[in-house]
């Protein structure tokens, strides 16, 4: 009999957001001041405290980097400069301030140009739930500059810090059974969003996805967003970053990990803003995909000689669900927790006894909705509930 079940924790303290979001924000007292990182709340059907972005709640790997065109000079949120042209912003922070599901940093960049960051957590359910990041430059020179825009996101959803994604329209889902990326890619302005998923850090599908696209609130499009080796991204100068299709950067045997730890791939989202009018605003978002968990169905099999098989498939396609646990119970007793394999399927075999016969219950994720079973003896009747869902 195998066992598993899914890893989520407490919130830390601070933060703040809804029952699906929960963002957490360095203060000014802290280097890298305005740095954020995002975890599932309370009401999240993944579970609470899991991650989306790196940092179990402590922002630091996620972070934005401004080049000043007509300077040439390179503002970097925090500390990690990698380059002579790079200033850190921190000595530049005029305040950062959180209200409600919000919060504010603002910087002034001497004599040159002000620049304001809000994260802001907006929705009540899983469907409309959005965690909006929205940079603003102001240029206060008589001749104003051209700017590149970059944000570097230390994605690791569900504690997969090397997740995979999948590219589709504004709006779209993310399809389980459909194709994904585990190699660096560059995609352009024509792409709409990008889902990504674990992979790798569960037994089996994916198990939470998160869509990523740079329209947000402003409708600024990035020019461009790049799936890559984070551990490496964050090294090369903004908007320099180039992507080999052919190397791996997600599955157990990549070499793009730091010191310690396993794959580790992330998001480049890049813009270039011309600052001739009042200011240049850009923004990206976060939203769960899908919006709602799809329909799932759990088959309860007869029990023979105190063993029964139960059968987890998506209902709209009849296709397997592997790596999820279900939980068998007969006279008021948990019998077996046991996990899906490759078919759907899982099997219990301490049904001995079970003359009124037996439930088996998926208690559902952020892909597959909650299904419930019922199944007896050879030739009894056998009840299937599906899973609400989408």
């Amino acid at each position: 009999m195998t066992t598993s079940s899914v890893t989520s924790a407490a919130l830390p303290p601070g933060g703040f957001g809804n029952g699906i979001f929960r963002a957490y924000v360095n203060g000014r007292e802290r280097p890298g001041a305005g740095e954020f990182t995002v975890l599932t709340g309370e009401e999240n059907p993944a579970g609470p405290g899991r991650d989306v972005l790196y940092g179990r709640g402590i922002p630091g790997t996620s972070f934005l980097r401004v080049a000043d065109l007509g300077t040439g000079r390179v503002y970097v949120q925090g500390q990690l400069l990698t380059h002579s042209d790079e200033v850190s912003l921190d000595a530049s922070v005029q305040s950062v301030r959180v209200s409600g599901a919000e919060s504010v940093t603002r910087w002034s960049v001497s004599d040159s140009f002000d620049l304001e960051q809000r994260v802001t957590v907006s929705g009540t359910t899983a469907a409309d739930s959005r965690v909006t990041v929205t940079t603003r430059i102001t240029d206060v020179r008589t001749e104003r500059h051209r700017f590149r825009i970059e944000y570097l996101w230390d994605t690791a959803v569900a504690g997969d810090d090397g997740p995979v994604v999948q590219s589709g329209a504004a709006g779209a889902s993310f399809r389980p059974f459909d194709p994904v990326h585990s190699t660096e890619q560059t995609f352009d302005r024509s792409t709409g969003e990008l889902a990504v998923a674990d992979q790798y850090a569960n037994p089996g599908s994916p198990t939470f996805a998160v869509a990523v696209s740079g329209t947000g609130t402003a409708g600024a499009v990035p020019d461009r967003v790049q799936y890559v080796c984070l551990a490496e991204a964050v090294f090369a100068p903004i908007g320099g970053y180039v992507t080999d299709p052919a190397r791996d950067i997600s599955s157990p045997a990549s070499d793009c990990r730091p010191p310690a730890g396993g794959p580790d791939s992330g998001l480049l989202l890049l813009w270039s803003r011309d600052a001739a009018q009042d200011d240049a605003t850009v923004a990206a978002v976060l939203r769960m995909s899908p919006a709602n968990p799809y329909a799932s169905t759990l088959r309860a099999g007869p029990v023979s000689l105190g063993t029964a098989t139960a059968t987890l498939t998506d209902t709209a396609t009849g296709r397997p669900v592997p790596g999820r646990t279900v939980v068998f119970t007969s006279g008021g007793r948990v019998r077996c927790r046991v996990v899906t394999d490759g078919a759907g399927r899982a099997t219990c075999d301490s049904l001995l006894g079970g003359l009124l016969g037996y439930d088996v219950d998926f208690a559902g994720d952020a892909i597959w909705a909650a299904a419930h079973g019922h199944g007896g003896l050879p030739g009894g009747a056998e009840e299937e509930v599906v899973g609400e869902g989408s």
